[in-house]
């Protein structure tokens, strides 16, 4: 059964659209980025104290690649465990901004350092630009740890929708090269498999937040025509080898057209003999991990991720 506070969100949502206001994929992608962003900004929990927040930058395949660094209250001195998290939106919309609270919110609850990544965004730089972009920040970071402040033995990397895809094909990806990889993976409800409609895709298609014709708009500013759905940076889920990959947490919710995917990862993942934590939040509706401000799911999520994270580092 959906919960109350997600039924009260999508009837405001039905009812902002009855009153005028445009759907989302009915706009230039460049348009709503800016009307969506603003409000995910808003949709956030007020931002918790952490000991310190530094932004910078570093070189990245293309372009500077900007970062926001911060640790936690309570650390101390001395090199951290460290998230590199890649926020959501569809490789569209999102940024440092508007999941600023969230990564505070994880750091302090977790004892571990967090470094958000504003990775380049489609339709401007399309795939695998945001693949690109967020594989390099994990390995110029892992390279130059202790500038970081990171403790290079332990870092994770995670995200959620788009940027919980951007974690896992990071992940993939190290090991495929045979080089050091993340030592733990945060996966938030990510899109793994693009080849094919789940059953969870097509009962949720309409109604839901993230409905399909949304995330059409999406895929026509990400993906190039005629490209091969089967590349493992688009679908991570059609691998055939699972194992050798890091311990993870993988966190789904019972309405969202991604949970399927996200389960059907988690379950690979646990096959392959990957220590792995699978939770779906059963009442809920994607996008909810950073929707703080109104659904409390999302701060029971948010401390439930970073408390796996924080057992495993051992903060």
């Amino acid at each position: 059964m959906l919960d109350a506070e997600a039924r009260f969100l999508l009837e405001l949502m039905d009812a902002a659209t009855k009153n005028g206001r445009p759907k989302l994929e009915t706009l230039p992608h460049a348009v709503g980025r800016k009307a969506v962003d603003k409000m995910s900004e808003e949709g956030e929990a007020d931002p918790p104290e952490v000991a310190e927040v530094a932004d910078g930058g570093f070189a990245g395949p293309a372009s500077e690649l900007r970062f926001r660094r911060y640790r936690p209250l309570g650390a101390k001195p001395g090199l951290l465990p460290t998230l590199i998290y890649y926020h959501g939106g569809g490789f569209v919309i999102g940024n440092i901004e508007t999941h600023d609270s969230t990564c505070r919110r994880v750091a302090n609850k977790s004892g571990c350092q967090v470094i958000s990544i504003d990775y380049r965004l489609s339709p401007e730089h399309p795939f695998p630009a945001p693949i690109d972009d967020g594989v390099a920040s994990f390995r110029h970071i892992r390279d130059n740890a202790e500038l970081f402040g990171a403790d290079v033995e332990r870092i994770a990397v995670g995200g959620d929708s788009a940027g919980g895809a951007i974690a896992a094909v990071v992940c993939q990806l190290c090991r495929d090269s045979g080089e050091t990889g993340p030592a733990f993976q945060m996966l938030i409800y990510p899109a793994t498999d693009s080849s094919k409609e789940s059953a969870s895709r097509q009962a949720f298609a309409e109604g839901y937040f993230l409905s399909k014709p949304l995330m059409e708009w999406f895929w026509e500013a990400y993906v190039p025509e005629d490209m091969d759905l089967a590349d493992l940076r688009l679908s991570p889920l059609l691998a055939k080898d699972f194992s050798g990959l890091p311990p993870a947490f993988v966190l789904t919710a019972g309405y969202d057209p991604l949970r399927d995917e996200g389960r059907a990862y988690a379950d690979k993942l646990i096959d392959a003999g990957v220590k792995t934590t699978y939770v779906n939040y059963p009442g809920t509706i994607h996008g909810f991990f950073s929707m703080t401000r109104f659904l409390k799911q999302g701060l029971k999520a948010n401390d439930e991720a970073a408390g796996v994270m924080a057992a495993f580092f051992g903060t």
